[in-house]
């Protein structure tokens, strides 16, 4: 998404998120498998890189389950540490606060029914919102 006045969508894209797709996460038989996936997440990734957005929104339903609300994270950081068989990744990434709350207020304004999420802290490095797989593998696989 670009800012400015307007939220403009400059990309918007469906993902696979099993952690197969993640080379050290695969085992010996879903490493060979799942290779057509991790091609295509690399070019997806081009693909993003090359519209230049300002900041990505990833909308997941593997985080957080707010009934009858959307959780909209307004953490300063976000991470992940996803494990199969022993083997891990980790991923660490900064939240786009400012752009949240717009969204946030945005959102409101327009009788959805969302809610800020946080966790940890308000601010600072403990302001941070624990990473699913269906964040994580997309992000962390290419």
């Amino acid at each position: 998404m670009r800012g400015g006045r307007g939220l403009t969508i400059v990309y918007c894209c469906v993902a696979p998120h099993g952690a197969e797709v993640i080379p050290r996460l695969a085992n010996g038989r879903e490493l060979k498998r799942f290779q057509p996936t991790r091609v295509a997440i690399r070019r997806l990734a081009e693909s993003v890189k090359s519209a230049r957005p300002d900041t990505i929104v990833v909308a997941t339903p593997h985080n957080l389950r707010l009934l009858g609300k959307i959780g909209l994270v307004i953490s300063e950081n976000s991470s992940g540490r996803p494990r199969e068989s022993r083997r891990e990744v980790c991923l660490k990434a900064r939240c786009d606060v400012k752009f949240a709350r717009k969204l946030l207020r945005r959102s409101s304004s327009a009788a959805l029914p969302v809610v800020g999420a946080n966790y940890g802290t308000a601010e600072g490095p403990s302001s941070e919102m624990p990473m699913d797989w269906g964040t994580l593998v997309p992000s962390g696989s290419s």
